[in-house]
């Protein structure tokens, strides 16, 4: 019979699940973030719902490192630098062509910022959300061409309306398309030579202030 003392057999249980993590892990991690892959709209190529790991490589997807662990391509802390590799600016090991972040409205989107990450319309105030997301960006609202979900319903006859409504409890505790009282909108609007563009627009109802993507 074979004995192994208490040290030895502490240290072995110690030591194999953690062999195993690192095993199990793969490509998909690294010490400060996780690869999550997400899909895109077909037409406006906009970053609709994410999940961890490397997806399956079919079309209309894109990946990322998601540095703030918030399952979003959108980071608040993102790194800004240049990567050493040109098909890769920001050194995530991500290929442009391949990287969530160049999508529109997403880190890297070098035409973005007519709208914000999201706006976070308060309880009891009246709000039109698209319109107030384009003044909130210090912008004057366009053209709305369309307003659509990827999942969902809640407030879609409004929001395409561009109607204006006040936030009620309902809004806060309804199941969102991204979270409890969260929904993702897509917009798309016409610019002044007549041709259109699209982004995201995240609607979080009765958070607390301030566009920080979490």
């Amino acid at each position: 019979m074979i004995r192994i003392s208490n040290t030895l057999f502490v240290s072995l249980t110690t030591l194999i699940p953690a062999a195993l993590v690192a095993a199990c892990s793969g490509s998909n991690t690294s010490s400060t973030a996780q690869e999550i892959t997400c899909t895109t709209d077909p037409g406006t190529g906009v970053v609709l719902q994410c999940a961890a790991g490397s997806g399956s490589g079919g079309s209309n997807e894109c990946h990322d490192m998601d540095t703030d662990g918030d399952g979003e391509p959108h980071d608040t802390d993102r790194a800004e630098h240049q990567g050493d590799d040109l098909d890769d600016d920001d050194g995530d090991g991500i290929p442009n062509d391949q990287d969530c972040d160049e999508h529109p409205g997403e880190d890297h989107d070098k035409d973005g910022g007519a709208l914000p990450y999201d706006v976070r319309p308060q309880l009891g105030a009246t709000t039109t959300p698209v319109v107030d997301a384009f003044k909130e960006n210090g912008g004057t609202p366009p053209t709305i061409v369309s307003v659509s979900m990827d999942g969902g319903s809640w407030r879609l006859a409004e929001l395409q309306a561009g109607t204006a409504f006040v936030v009620t409890q309902d809004d806060c505790d309804h199941a969102g398309n991204r979270d409890v009282g969260r929904d993702r909108v897509i917009v798309t609007w016409q610019l002044a030579d007549g041709s259109t563009d699209s982004d995201h627009l995240d609607i979080r109802y009765c958070k607390g202030g301030g566009g920080d993507g979490n």
